[in-house]
């Protein structure tokens, strides 16, 4: 299945757990529903890729937000929802080789909000195959919005998980989804997007030969 891939953006302790350095308050709502679209992606061989803040002391983001997500800490990790036992580290580095996303699960690591200022992430996310992308994680109106806005700027269709996504501001949040929506992002929910892939795979996959007589 490589009609589409999924985007994980961020989903991380530092943003994701009460105790966390950033913490979006609630987001940990949000792991049973992460928890079912990583795990489809895994069983049905959905391309994955996902993206990490990964800080060092003195980043220029810490001007507007608190530290957080420092490399190496435990406020960096991703949460254990999301993970699928097959990450490789992508960084923000030249590199000869590319992991591919079709065999292993690719985490872009960065410093600023998008997730295409890791130098190869249209690499990576080129390689998946996919021309439409499923986009959740954390948070809706800050990395989210960058994910998705990034990815209609390159011509992909993107369909934008609302109940896999939680803001900072709930107002701030419902105003992301709005232009998200409004510059081309198309708006589900984990229930009708997974019906949906599971649709097609029905609908592609080979019709039962009936037995000779």
């Amino acid at each position: 299945m490589t009609r589409i891939a999924f985007v994980d953006v961020d989903t991380q302790v530092d943003f994701m757990e009460p105790g966390g350095k950033l913490y979006a308050q609630g987001a940990e709502r949000i792991k049973p529903n992460l928890a079912r679209l990583i795990t489809f992606a895994r069983e049905r061989g959905v391309p994955l890729v996902s993206s990490v803040d990964a800080h060092e002391p003195g980043d220029a983001e810490f001007g507007e937000y608190p530290p957080h997500c420092l490399r190496g800490t435990p406020g960096q990790r991703k949460v254990a929802e999301t993970l699928t036992g097959r990450e490789v580290i992508v960084p923000d580095a030249p590199a000869e080789t590319l992991p591919d996303p079709t065999r292993v699960h690719p985490v872009l690591e960065k410093q600023q909000f998008s997730l295409f200022t890791n130098q190869r992430a249209e690499q990576v996310i080129g390689a998946t195959g996919a021309r439409e992308l499923a986009v959740f994680g954390v948070v809706t109106e800050v990395c989210v919005r960058q994910a998705v806005l990034g990815l209609l700027e390159r011509g992909y269709a993107v369909q934008v998980v609302e109940d896999a996504v939680w803001p900072i501001d709930a107002q701030g949040g419902a105003r992301a989804l709005e232009e998200m929506q409004a510059r081309g992002a198309r708006r589900t929910t984990t229930d009708a997007l997974l019906a949906e892939l599971e649709r097609e795979s029905l609908r592609d996959s080979p019709r039962a030969q009936p037995c000779d007589t």
